[in-house]
């Protein structure tokens, strides 16, 4: 299933084709209040009601045409948000003497990076950049691993029952001057992957039974219509299932939380004015402007 989230009270809908269904009633059976801080638990529904939702879906409910919905962020509020830096062996070294660590390190050494929560936006949002002069921004894409189940201390042969899907995620980050520059090194890297709409995501969940095997996904990300990043699962340094186990062993996870699982090579700078689009196989695709920001 591709399931997402619409801006009408953080409803959780299936998207297919060129309908939506609204899974609510399945989903919260009247209990659950809709808005954005309880996507997470109807996100969970969605893991453990599995057969629940196909028999509602084969009582065929009312549908919305999909053009006339407004996304927002599959999971508007997760509580944890962590990526895997250099875990594409094409991306290591990639940018010289701006690489943020030694190329003798890969996402099996460096473990995982905290992102702040409230970095997180979607479709119906834009990338705001700061006006920061003399730094540069650079896009990263990604493909995400959304939790549907809650895991602490998982092993990695029972990762794979905590997944609820995967969808796209973009990962802004301030990129720090040469290392010989002055201010090298003076923000730390959470920061500068952290600040307000640097994380996008969506547009919508591919749900893990329609993915056998996470290797099999791809990503392609296009600035202003260009091909600039291609990648695939399997080539990860550390794949989907450890990623998720050294996930749980740092932090309880909770279902609409999400793990980015790294960028290939071919990342470059942004400016204000620029367009991001973001395609995930099975996911759809998610573009992003890129603005100043007014604040």
């Amino acid at each position: 299933m591709r399931v997402a989230t619409l801006a009408d009270h953080r409803l959780v809908a299936l998207v297919e084709g060129g309908d939506a269904v609204d899974l609510t009633p399945v989903l919260t059976e009247g209990r659950i209040a809709a808005g954005p801080e309880r996507v997470g638990d109807q996100l969970a529904a969605l893991t453990a009601r599995g057969e629940r939702v196909r028999a509602y879906l084969a009582s065929d409910p009312p549908r919305l045409p999909a053009t006339s919905l407004r996304l927002v962020a599959p999971s508007p509020r997760p509580a944890t948000v962590l990526a895997a830096p250099l875990n594409y062996r094409t991306h290591i070294g990639e940018l010289g003497d701006r690489s943020p660590q030694s190329t003798n390190l890969d996402a099996r050494q460096l473990g995982l990076i905290v992102l702040a929560p409230a970095s997180v936006t979607g479709p119906d949002g834009r990338i705001e950049l700061p006006d920061l002069p003399g730094r540069e921004f650079h896009y990263e894409g990604e493909i995400a691993v959304v939790i549907g189940r809650s895991a602490r201390g998982v092993p990695p042969e029972r990762a794979m029952e905590h997944v609820l899907g995967y969808t796209g995620l973009i990962d802004v980050t301030l990129r720090l001057p040469a290392a010989d520059d002055p201010a090298y090194g003076r923000e730390e890297r959470s920061m500068r992957k952290s600040y307000h709409t640097f994380t996008p995501t969506g547009p919508c969940i591919l749900t893990s039974d329609e993915v056998p095997d996470p290797k099999a996904l791809t990503l392609e990300l296009l600035h202003n219509c260009e091909v600039r990043q291609r990648g695939c699962l399997a080539d990860l340094i550390v794949g989907v299932p450890e990623l998720v186990a050294r996930a749980s062993a740092m932090l309880p996870l909770r279902p609409g939380d999400l793990i980015a699982t790294g960028t290939p090579d071919g990342v470059g700078a942004i400016a204000p004015g620029d367009e991001l689009t973001l395609r995930v196989s099975g996911v759809g695709e998610l573009r992003m402007p890129v603005v100043r920001r007014e604040w």
